[in-house]
């Protein structure tokens, strides 16, 4: 049998697994409570302004927390599609903070303008840390 070497995971890996749950917890979150919020002003005859729209958001949040929590698992294991998860994930992150900002921009009700500076920093250092040195060879065996 062969004697495998077990290498420490880099501290910038490890900042990137950590981000990553953060991101996951709160994606299920928001999704669970735009769902709620959604079934619940409908449920009592309010209106709710583009409720499919909302819920396709609502989906798809919970979908990538979902990927995000999976991929963590397998950090370990070095696999290559874990990285290419993070990498799209963020991505469509720093995608949708930008649209944020525009929105604060733009004067629209219920954005906040220090959500969306935490939604683009958190993504920007994550990615950074997946796609420089360290953390993108972790990935590669």
């Amino acid at each position: 049998m062969a004697d495998q070497v077990l290498e420490r995971m880099p501290g910038r890996v490890k900042f990137v697994v950590a981000g990553v749950w953060a991101q996951a917890v709160a994606n299920f979150f928001a999704g669970s409570s735009l769902l709620s919020e959604v079934d619940s002003r409908l449920a009592h005859g309010q209106e709710a302004s583009e409720p499919g729209l909302v819920r396709g958001l609502a989906y798809l949040s919970i979908v990538m927390a979902v990927l995000l929590a999976v991929a963590s698992l397998f950090v370990q294991k070095r696999f290559g599609w874990v990285w290419t998860v993070f990498v799209v994930v963020e991505t469509l992150a720093v995608v949708g903070a930008l649209v944020g900002i525009v929105a604060v921009w733009l004067g629209l009700q219920g954005v906040s303008a220090g959500s969306m500076a935490i939604s683009l920093v958190l993504p920007l250092a994550i990615g950074g840390a997946l796609i420089t040195g360290r953390g993108q060879d972790w990935f590669s065996r």
